[in-house]
Protein backbone atom coordinates (compact mmCIF):
# COMPACT_ATOMS: atom_id res chain seq x y z
CA UNK A 1 0.00 0.00 0.00
CA UNK A 2 1.15 3.40 -0.72
CA UNK A 3 1.76 6.52 1.44
CA UNK A 4 -1.01 7.89 0.02
CA UNK A 5 -3.54 5.55 0.06
CA UNK A 6 -2.40 4.98 4.12
CA UNK A 7 -2.74 8.81 5.03
CA UNK A 8 -6.22 8.43 2.85
CA UNK A 9 -7.50 5.21 5.22
CA UNK A 10 -6.15 7.04 8.01
CA UNK A 11 -8.24 10.20 6.90
CA UNK A 12 -11.44 7.86 6.68
CA UNK A 13 -10.98 6.57 9.55
CA UNK A 14 -10.69 10.05 11.54
CA UNK A 15 -13.46 10.86 9.52
CA UNK A 16 -15.29 8.03 10.31
CA UNK A 17 -14.64 8.51 14.61
CA UNK A 18 -15.54 12.04 14.04
CA UNK A 19 -19.13 11.48 12.52
CA UNK A 20 -19.71 8.51 15.00
CA UNK A 21 -18.67 10.31 18.43
CA UNK A 22 -21.31 12.96 17.55
CA UNK A 23 -24.60 11.32 17.52
CA UNK A 24 -26.97 14.32 16.15
CA UNK A 25 -28.00 13.97 12.16
CA UNK A 26 -29.83 16.20 10.71
CA UNK A 27 -31.63 16.17 6.92
CA UNK A 28 -33.59 19.19 5.52
CA UNK A 29 -35.38 20.73 2.42
CA UNK A 30 -37.43 23.16 1.07
CA UNK A 31 -40.10 23.73 -1.10
CA UNK A 32 -42.50 26.20 -2.51
CA UNK A 33 -46.06 26.72 -3.79
CA UNK A 34 -47.39 29.40 -6.29
CA UNK A 35 -50.07 30.49 -5.13
CA UNK A 36 -52.19 32.99 -7.55
CA UNK A 37 -54.83 35.93 -8.13
CA UNK A 38 -58.31 35.24 -7.01
CA UNK A 39 -57.60 32.93 -4.25
CA UNK A 40 -59.43 33.23 -0.91
CA UNK A 41 -56.95 35.44 1.69
CA UNK A 42 -56.39 34.32 5.11
CA UNK A 43 -55.68 37.07 7.59
CA UNK A 44 -58.56 39.48 6.50
CA UNK A 45 -62.43 39.55 7.87
CA UNK A 46 -63.36 41.16 4.92
CA UNK A 47 -63.87 38.28 3.45
CA UNK A 48 -61.38 39.74 0.19
CA UNK A 49 -59.79 37.84 -2.26
CA UNK A 50 -55.82 37.51 -3.24
CA UNK A 51 -55.43 40.44 -5.63
CA UNK A 52 -51.77 40.56 -6.46
CA UNK A 53 -48.73 37.94 -5.78
CA UNK A 54 -45.47 39.26 -5.38
CA UNK A 55 -43.54 35.74 -4.15
CA UNK A 56 -44.02 32.37 -4.02
CA UNK A 57 -44.62 30.72 -0.50
CA UNK A 58 -42.29 28.37 1.08
CA UNK A 59 -42.06 25.75 3.57
CA UNK A 60 -38.87 23.85 5.11
CA UNK A 61 -38.98 20.41 6.49
CA UNK A 62 -35.79 19.53 8.69
CA UNK A 63 -35.72 16.48 10.46
CA UNK A 64 -33.12 15.64 13.41
CA UNK A 65 -32.03 12.48 15.17
CA UNK A 66 -30.39 11.36 17.89
CA UNK A 67 -30.25 7.75 18.24
CA UNK A 68 -34.12 6.87 19.03
CA UNK A 69 -35.05 10.52 19.57
CA UNK A 70 -36.39 12.01 16.67
CA UNK A 71 -37.90 15.98 15.92
CA UNK A 72 -39.25 17.13 12.88
CA UNK A 73 -39.49 20.83 12.29
CA UNK A 74 -42.05 21.67 9.56
CA UNK A 75 -41.75 25.49 9.27
CA UNK A 76 -43.87 27.65 6.24
CA UNK A 77 -45.05 31.01 5.41
CA UNK A 78 -48.43 30.14 6.00
CA UNK A 79 -50.12 29.22 8.81
CA UNK A 80 -49.66 26.02 9.47
CA UNK A 81 -49.20 25.61 12.98
CA UNK A 82 -53.09 25.00 13.47
CA UNK A 83 -56.33 23.29 12.66
CA UNK A 84 -56.33 21.47 8.96
CA UNK A 85 -52.84 22.36 8.14
CA UNK A 86 -51.86 20.46 11.04
CA UNK A 87 -53.95 17.52 10.81
CA UNK A 88 -53.38 17.14 7.07
CA UNK A 89 -49.64 17.88 7.71
CA UNK A 90 -49.28 15.05 10.65
CA UNK A 91 -51.38 12.74 8.31
CA UNK A 92 -48.60 13.05 5.17
CA UNK A 93 -46.07 12.88 7.88
CA UNK A 94 -47.22 9.66 9.03
CA UNK A 95 -47.19 7.53 5.64
CA UNK A 96 -43.39 7.97 6.03
CA UNK A 97 -42.11 8.45 9.35
CA UNK A 98 -43.50 6.46 12.48
CA UNK A 99 -43.36 9.75 15.17
CA UNK A 100 -45.66 11.04 17.95
CA UNK A 101 -47.31 13.99 17.12
CA UNK A 102 -45.73 15.62 19.81
CA UNK A 103 -42.46 15.09 17.61
CA UNK A 104 -44.02 16.78 14.46
CA UNK A 105 -43.69 20.63 15.29
CA UNK A 106 -45.57 22.34 13.06
CA UNK A 107 -44.49 26.48 12.72
CA UNK A 108 -45.16 29.47 11.14
CA UNK A 109 -43.79 33.05 10.78
CA UNK A 110 -47.37 34.27 11.34
CA UNK A 111 -46.89 36.18 7.68
CA UNK A 112 -50.64 38.34 7.31
CA UNK A 113 -49.71 38.00 3.48
CA UNK A 114 -50.94 34.66 2.62
CA UNK A 115 -53.45 33.08 1.05
CA UNK A 116 -55.87 30.36 2.73
CA UNK A 117 -55.28 26.87 1.69
CA UNK A 118 -57.89 24.26 1.37
CA UNK A 119 -57.48 20.38 2.13
CA UNK A 120 -61.22 19.14 1.34
CA UNK A 121 -61.12 15.40 -0.36
CA UNK A 122 -63.92 16.36 -2.24
CA UNK A 123 -63.46 19.08 -5.33
CA UNK A 124 -64.82 22.06 -4.83
CA UNK A 125 -66.90 24.41 -7.82
CA UNK A 126 -64.36 25.01 -9.92
CA UNK A 127 -65.95 28.41 -10.64
CA UNK A 128 -65.42 29.78 -7.24
CA UNK A 129 -62.40 30.76 -5.13
CA UNK A 130 -62.61 27.81 -3.07
CA UNK A 131 -61.61 26.13 -5.99
CA UNK A 132 -58.02 27.93 -6.39
CA UNK A 133 -57.51 27.65 -2.50
CA UNK A 134 -58.46 23.76 -3.45
CA UNK A 135 -55.85 23.32 -5.78
CA UNK A 136 -52.84 25.24 -4.09
CA UNK A 137 -53.97 22.67 -1.15
CA UNK A 138 -53.47 19.53 -3.12
CA UNK A 139 -50.13 21.09 -4.60
CA UNK A 140 -48.97 22.14 -1.20
CA UNK A 141 -49.37 18.64 0.36
CA UNK A 142 -47.46 17.27 -2.92
CA UNK A 143 -44.53 19.44 -2.40
CA UNK A 144 -44.45 17.76 1.17
CA UNK A 145 -44.72 14.59 0.45
CA UNK A 146 -41.43 15.32 -2.00
CA UNK A 147 -40.11 17.00 0.77
CA UNK A 148 -40.23 14.38 3.44
CA UNK A 149 -40.11 11.11 1.19
CA UNK A 150 -36.13 10.97 1.03
CA UNK A 151 -35.81 12.91 4.26
CA UNK A 152 -34.80 10.04 6.46
CA UNK A 153 -32.10 8.33 3.44
CA UNK A 154 -30.33 11.97 3.34
CA UNK A 155 -29.48 11.95 7.40
CA UNK A 156 -26.02 13.29 8.33
CA UNK A 157 -24.01 13.50 11.21
CA UNK A 158 -23.68 16.96 12.14
CA UNK A 159 -22.00 19.44 14.70
CA UNK A 160 -23.95 22.24 15.94
CA UNK A 161 -22.92 25.60 15.54
CA UNK A 162 -24.32 29.25 16.63
CA UNK A 163 -24.79 33.10 16.80
CA UNK A 164 -26.86 36.28 16.61
CA UNK A 165 -26.62 39.22 15.49
CA UNK A 166 -28.91 42.71 16.56
CA UNK A 167 -31.40 43.92 14.57
CA UNK A 168 -33.13 47.46 15.86
CA UNK A 169 -34.33 48.77 12.63
CA UNK A 170 -37.65 47.09 11.85
CA UNK A 171 -39.18 46.46 14.94
CA UNK A 172 -41.23 47.97 17.37
CA UNK A 173 -43.00 47.39 20.81
CA UNK A 174 -46.90 47.90 19.57
CA UNK A 175 -48.52 47.91 23.29
CA UNK A 176 -48.31 51.58 23.59
CA UNK A 177 -48.67 53.27 27.11
CA UNK A 178 -50.98 56.81 27.64
CA UNK A 179 -50.15 59.20 29.76
CA UNK A 180 -53.58 57.73 31.89
CA UNK A 181 -50.87 54.39 32.05
CA UNK A 182 -53.54 52.34 29.86
CA UNK A 183 -52.27 50.50 26.77
CA UNK A 184 -53.16 50.56 22.98
CA UNK A 185 -52.34 48.62 20.46
CA UNK A 186 -49.58 51.18 18.55
CA UNK A 187 -50.00 50.69 14.61
CA UNK A 188 -47.98 52.91 12.20
CA UNK A 189 -49.94 56.18 12.15
CA UNK A 190 -49.62 56.19 16.28
CA UNK A 191 -46.11 55.05 16.06
CA UNK A 192 -45.83 58.58 13.47
CA UNK A 193 -47.10 60.49 16.65
CA UNK A 194 -44.66 59.54 18.86
CA UNK A 195 -42.05 59.35 16.91
CA UNK A 196 -40.46 57.45 13.98
CA UNK A 197 -37.23 56.55 16.49
CA UNK A 198 -39.61 54.98 18.43
CA UNK A 199 -38.99 51.14 19.48
CA UNK A 200 -39.72 50.24 23.47
CA UNK A 201 -38.85 46.95 24.70
CA UNK A 202 -38.28 44.44 21.78
CA UNK A 203 -35.57 41.36 21.51
CA UNK A 204 -33.42 42.32 18.73
CA UNK A 205 -31.81 38.89 18.79
CA UNK A 206 -31.30 37.43 14.97
CA UNK A 207 -30.47 34.13 16.38
CA UNK A 208 -29.29 31.37 14.29
CA UNK A 209 -28.13 27.90 14.46
CA UNK A 210 -26.43 25.84 11.78
CA UNK A 211 -25.88 22.03 11.65
CA UNK A 212 -22.59 21.23 9.60
CA UNK A 213 -21.47 17.87 8.25
CA UNK A 214 -19.16 16.20 10.94
CA UNK A 215 -16.86 14.67 8.67
CA UNK A 216 -16.47 17.26 5.48
CA UNK A 217 -17.54 20.52 7.76
CA UNK A 218 -20.39 21.79 4.81
CA UNK A 219 -23.54 23.26 6.16
CA UNK A 220 -26.08 21.08 6.07
CA UNK A 221 -28.88 23.02 7.33
CA UNK A 222 -29.93 26.36 9.28
CA UNK A 223 -32.61 27.29 11.93
CA UNK A 224 -33.07 31.04 12.26
CA UNK A 225 -35.24 33.21 14.76
CA UNK A 226 -36.29 36.96 14.55
CA UNK A 227 -39.32 37.85 16.90
CA UNK A 228 -41.44 40.42 15.06
CA UNK A 229 -45.03 40.48 13.74
CA UNK A 230 -44.75 40.29 9.19
CA UNK A 231 -46.65 42.93 8.64
CA UNK A 232 -45.15 45.17 6.32
CA UNK A 233 -47.60 46.44 3.56
CA UNK A 234 -50.64 44.79 5.33
CA UNK A 235 -53.79 45.68 4.92
CA UNK A 236 -56.77 43.07 5.34
CA UNK A 237 -59.21 45.20 3.10
CA UNK A 238 -56.18 44.41 0.15
CA UNK A 239 -54.91 41.41 0.30
CA UNK A 240 -51.65 40.41 -1.59
CA UNK A 241 -49.13 37.29 -1.17
CA UNK A 242 -45.96 38.04 -0.43
CA UNK A 243 -43.07 36.30 1.62
CA UNK A 244 -42.15 39.22 3.80
CA UNK A 245 -38.97 39.89 5.74
CA UNK A 246 -38.90 35.91 7.06
CA UNK A 247 -38.84 34.68 3.31
CA UNK A 248 -36.85 36.74 2.39
CA UNK A 249 -33.86 36.64 5.23
CA UNK A 250 -34.20 32.92 4.81
CA UNK A 251 -33.43 33.19 1.40
CA UNK A 252 -30.58 35.02 1.95
CA UNK A 253 -29.07 33.36 4.67
CA UNK A 254 -30.00 29.78 2.14
CA UNK A 255 -27.59 31.37 -0.28
CA UNK A 256 -24.26 32.56 2.36
CA UNK A 257 -24.39 29.16 3.35
CA UNK A 258 -24.34 27.33 0.18
CA UNK A 259 -27.68 26.93 -0.41
CA UNK A 260 -28.34 25.01 2.28
CA UNK A 261 -32.22 24.72 3.35
CA UNK A 262 -33.22 27.40 6.01
CA UNK A 263 -36.25 27.31 8.99
CA UNK A 264 -37.68 30.33 9.81
CA UNK A 265 -38.70 30.38 13.53
CA UNK A 266 -41.06 33.33 14.43
CA UNK A 267 -39.88 34.60 17.89
CA UNK A 268 -41.84 35.93 21.08
CA UNK A 269 -43.79 38.80 18.80
CA UNK A 270 -47.39 38.60 20.08
CA UNK A 271 -46.78 42.82 20.98
CA UNK A 272 -43.57 43.15 18.73
CA UNK A 273 -44.95 44.42 15.09
CA UNK A 274 -43.01 45.92 11.90
CA UNK A 275 -43.04 49.29 10.88
CA UNK A 276 -45.40 49.99 8.30
CA UNK A 277 -48.48 47.82 8.89
CA UNK A 278 -51.73 49.21 6.83
CA UNK A 279 -49.34 51.62 5.64
CA UNK A 280 -46.12 50.10 3.69
CA UNK A 281 -45.35 49.15 0.38
CA UNK A 282 -44.05 45.97 -1.24
CA UNK A 283 -40.94 48.00 -1.74
CA UNK A 284 -40.63 48.77 2.22
CA UNK A 285 -41.56 45.06 2.52
CA UNK A 286 -38.84 43.71 0.43
CA UNK A 287 -36.40 46.23 2.15
CA UNK A 288 -36.77 44.92 5.45
CA UNK A 289 -36.38 41.35 4.32
CA UNK A 290 -33.07 42.08 2.64
CA UNK A 291 -31.53 44.08 6.17
CA UNK A 292 -32.82 41.00 8.01
CA UNK A 293 -31.06 39.09 5.65
CA UNK A 294 -28.06 41.01 6.00
CA UNK A 295 -28.25 40.60 10.14
CA UNK A 296 -28.69 37.02 9.85
CA UNK A 297 -25.56 37.13 7.30
CA UNK A 298 -23.51 39.21 10.14
CA UNK A 299 -24.59 36.31 12.60
CA UNK A 300 -23.02 33.72 10.99
CA UNK A 301 -19.84 35.38 10.66
CA UNK A 302 -17.95 34.35 14.25
CA UNK A 303 -20.47 31.51 14.88
CA UNK A 304 -19.50 29.25 18.10
CA UNK A 305 -19.05 24.87 17.98
CA UNK A 306 -21.43 23.66 20.69
CA UNK A 307 -19.49 21.89 23.30
CA UNK A 308 -22.76 19.55 24.12
CA UNK A 309 -23.64 16.80 21.77
CA UNK A 310 -26.90 15.37 20.83
CA UNK A 311 -30.63 16.43 21.00
CA UNK A 312 -33.23 16.53 24.16
CA UNK A 313 -36.77 17.06 24.03
CA UNK A 314 -39.80 16.89 25.63
CA UNK A 315 -43.39 17.81 25.06
CA UNK A 316 -44.79 19.42 28.78
CA UNK A 317 -48.12 20.92 29.98
CA UNK A 318 -48.35 24.36 31.38
CA UNK A 319 -51.36 25.66 33.59
CA UNK A 320 -52.24 29.65 32.90
CA UNK A 321 -54.25 30.34 35.42
CA UNK A 322 -58.02 32.44 34.41
CA UNK A 323 -59.23 35.34 36.41
CA UNK A 324 -62.80 35.50 37.78
CA UNK A 325 -65.76 37.62 35.87
CA UNK A 326 -65.88 41.19 35.69
CA UNK A 327 -68.50 42.52 37.81
CA UNK A 328 -71.86 42.66 35.95
CA UNK A 329 -72.38 45.94 35.85
CA UNK A 330 -68.84 46.62 33.97
CA UNK A 331 -70.05 44.10 31.73
CA UNK A 332 -73.40 46.05 30.63
CA UNK A 333 -71.91 48.90 30.27
CA UNK A 334 -69.22 47.26 27.90
CA UNK A 335 -71.93 46.06 25.83
CA UNK A 336 -73.86 49.26 25.70
CA UNK A 337 -70.67 50.50 24.19
CA UNK A 338 -70.24 48.00 22.13
CA UNK A 339 -73.58 48.24 20.08
CA UNK A 340 -72.95 52.01 20.31
CA UNK A 341 -69.92 51.52 18.29
CA UNK A 342 -70.94 48.90 15.84
CA UNK A 343 -74.54 51.47 15.13
CA UNK A 344 -72.49 53.71 14.09
CA UNK A 345 -69.41 51.85 12.40
CA UNK A 346 -71.59 50.34 9.83
CA UNK A 347 -73.13 53.64 9.17
CA UNK A 348 -69.69 55.02 8.24
CA UNK A 349 -68.70 57.11 11.50
CA UNK A 350 -65.17 58.03 11.00
CA UNK A 351 -65.14 59.20 14.78
CA UNK A 352 -65.02 55.31 16.01
CA UNK A 353 -61.55 54.62 17.14
CA UNK A 354 -61.76 53.41 20.78
CA UNK A 355 -64.05 50.82 22.36
CA UNK A 356 -63.41 48.56 25.73
CA UNK A 357 -60.07 49.25 26.13
CA UNK A 358 -59.30 48.15 21.57
CA UNK A 359 -58.58 51.33 19.72
CA UNK A 360 -58.62 51.71 15.77
CA UNK A 361 -56.24 53.35 13.14
CA UNK A 362 -58.02 55.83 10.65
CA UNK A 363 -56.20 53.51 7.79
CA UNK A 364 -58.93 50.84 8.44
CA UNK A 365 -63.16 52.01 7.49
CA UNK A 366 -65.51 52.65 9.97
CA UNK A 367 -67.32 49.10 8.96
CA UNK A 368 -64.13 47.48 9.38
CA UNK A 369 -63.83 48.83 13.16
CA UNK A 370 -67.31 47.73 13.46
CA UNK A 371 -66.46 44.28 12.11
CA UNK A 372 -63.47 43.93 14.86
CA UNK A 373 -65.39 45.14 17.89
CA UNK A 374 -68.16 42.45 16.75
CA UNK A 375 -65.69 40.22 17.51
CA UNK A 376 -65.74 40.54 20.98
CA UNK A 377 -69.70 41.07 21.80
CA UNK A 378 -70.08 37.29 21.84
CA UNK A 379 -67.74 37.60 24.88
CA UNK A 380 -69.83 39.62 26.83
CA UNK A 381 -73.52 38.24 26.17
CA UNK A 382 -71.94 35.00 27.19
CA UNK A 383 -70.24 36.44 30.79
CA UNK A 384 -73.96 38.34 31.44
CA UNK A 385 -75.58 34.89 31.00
CA UNK A 386 -72.92 33.57 33.37
CA UNK A 387 -74.90 35.93 35.89
CA UNK A 388 -77.75 35.69 34.67
CA UNK A 389 -78.40 31.65 35.50
CA UNK A 390 -75.99 32.58 39.11
CA UNK A 391 -73.34 31.03 37.89
CA UNK A 392 -70.67 33.64 37.05
CA UNK A 393 -68.00 31.36 39.56
CA UNK A 394 -68.92 28.37 37.50
CA UNK A 395 -65.72 29.67 34.98
CA UNK A 396 -62.24 27.78 33.71
CA UNK A 397 -59.35 27.77 36.45
CA UNK A 398 -57.18 27.46 34.24
CA UNK A 399 -56.07 26.55 30.34
CA UNK A 400 -53.72 23.78 29.23
CA UNK A 401 -51.09 24.78 27.29
CA UNK A 402 -49.05 22.19 25.34
CA UNK A 403 -45.16 23.26 24.78
CA UNK A 404 -42.42 21.71 23.26
CA UNK A 405 -39.15 22.34 25.10
CA UNK A 406 -35.40 21.25 23.46
CA UNK A 407 -32.15 21.26 23.15
CA UNK A 408 -30.12 20.67 20.23
CA UNK A 409 -25.95 21.32 20.78
CA UNK A 410 -25.51 24.17 23.39
CA UNK A 411 -28.99 25.39 21.45
CA UNK A 412 -32.14 25.63 23.53
CA UNK A 413 -35.30 25.39 21.82
CA UNK A 414 -39.14 26.86 23.32
CA UNK A 415 -41.86 26.27 20.98
CA UNK A 416 -45.48 28.02 22.58
CA UNK A 417 -48.86 27.34 20.56
CA UNK A 418 -50.31 30.61 20.96
CA UNK A 419 -48.61 34.60 20.40
CA UNK A 420 -46.31 35.33 23.59
CA UNK A 421 -45.59 38.74 24.78
CA UNK A 422 -41.95 39.61 24.36
CA UNK A 423 -41.23 39.54 27.84
CA UNK A 424 -42.15 36.10 28.05
CA UNK A 425 -39.50 35.34 25.44
CA UNK A 426 -37.23 37.73 27.23
CA UNK A 427 -37.76 35.58 30.57
CA UNK A 428 -36.59 32.64 29.06
CA UNK A 429 -33.99 33.87 27.26
CA UNK A 430 -32.30 35.72 30.69
CA UNK A 431 -32.91 32.55 33.18
CA UNK A 432 -31.80 29.55 30.86
CA UNK A 433 -28.20 27.98 31.10
CA UNK A 434 -27.55 27.73 27.60
CA UNK A 435 -25.30 29.59 25.23
CA UNK A 436 -28.68 30.52 22.66
CA UNK A 437 -32.06 29.85 23.10
CA UNK A 438 -34.89 30.23 20.54
CA UNK A 439 -37.99 30.74 22.55
CA UNK A 440 -40.81 30.78 19.92
CA UNK A 441 -44.80 31.16 19.65
CA UNK A 442 -46.64 30.01 16.50
CA UNK A 443 -46.13 26.32 17.52
CA UNK A 444 -48.43 22.96 16.89
CA UNK A 445 -51.57 25.44 17.99
CA UNK A 446 -53.22 28.55 17.90
CA UNK A 447 -54.66 29.63 21.31
CA UNK A 448 -54.45 33.71 20.59
CA UNK A 449 -52.72 36.36 22.85
CA UNK A 450 -51.62 35.24 26.10
CA UNK A 451 -49.97 38.24 28.16
CA UNK A 452 -47.19 38.03 30.35
CA UNK A 453 -48.12 38.74 34.02
CA UNK A 454 -47.57 42.54 34.22
CA UNK A 455 -49.99 42.54 31.21
CA UNK A 456 -53.41 40.75 32.55
CA UNK A 457 -55.47 43.62 33.64
CA UNK A 458 -54.90 45.26 29.99
CA UNK A 459 -57.49 45.43 27.44
CA UNK A 460 -56.15 46.81 24.08
CA UNK A 461 -56.53 44.19 21.26
CA UNK A 462 -53.27 41.31 22.53
CA UNK A 463 -53.82 41.23 26.54
CA UNK A 464 -57.70 41.51 26.09
CA UNK A 465 -57.81 38.88 23.54
CA UNK A 466 -59.66 36.24 25.76
CA UNK A 467 -62.64 38.00 24.52
CA UNK A 468 -62.08 36.87 21.56
CA UNK A 469 -61.88 33.30 22.36
CA UNK A 470 -65.15 32.91 23.42
CA UNK A 471 -66.44 31.30 27.01
CA UNK A 472 -63.25 32.06 28.69
CA UNK A 473 -62.54 34.32 31.81
CA UNK A 474 -59.89 36.83 31.78
CA UNK A 475 -56.08 35.85 32.18
CA UNK A 476 -54.71 36.43 35.79
CA UNK A 477 -51.55 36.68 37.04
CA UNK A 478 -48.69 34.80 36.39
CA UNK A 479 -50.09 34.31 33.15
CA UNK A 480 -47.77 33.38 30.21
CA UNK A 481 -44.91 33.65 32.91
CA UNK A 482 -46.04 30.13 34.15
CA UNK A 483 -44.95 28.63 30.75
CA UNK A 484 -41.83 30.41 30.78
CA UNK A 485 -41.30 28.81 34.10
CA UNK A 486 -41.91 25.93 33.03
CA UNK A 487 -39.56 26.19 30.23
CA UNK A 488 -36.54 27.57 32.07
CA UNK A 489 -36.68 24.66 34.55
CA UNK A 490 -36.31 22.24 31.91
CA UNK A 491 -34.02 24.17 29.84
CA UNK A 492 -31.61 24.18 32.94
CA UNK A 493 -31.87 20.45 33.61
CA UNK A 494 -30.86 19.92 29.72
CA UNK A 495 -28.16 22.19 30.46
CA UNK A 496 -26.40 20.26 33.08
Amino acid sequence: MTLKNKLLLVFLSLSLGLAKANSLEVSSKTFSIMPVKGMVAAHTRAGVLVEEVYTDVKTNVLLMKDGDKQLLFITSTLGIEYGDYRANIIQVVKEYFDLDEGAIITASSHNHCVPLLLFKEEPVDKKSPQYLSWKIGKEFLSGLRDALKDLKKNLVPVYVYYGKAEENRISYNRRGIYPNGKTYFMREEDRQLVGDGYRGLIDPDVSVAVFRHAVNDLPVAAIMMFGCHPVVAYNPEKQFVHGQFPQIASDILSKELGNAPVAFLQGTSGDINAKYMLTGTIQQADHAGAMLGETAKIAIKNLVKSKRNGLEWSKELAYIPYDRLPSKESLQNDLNEIDDFIKRGNAGDENTLSCVGMNFPRALSPAYRANLITGVRNWYVWALKKYENNDQLNVPQHIEMPIIVARFGDVGYVGMPYEAFVKTGLKIKNNTNLPMVMPGGYTNGAMGYIPDASATKDREYMSGYFRYRGDVPPYKAPAADAAADLAIDLLNKYAK
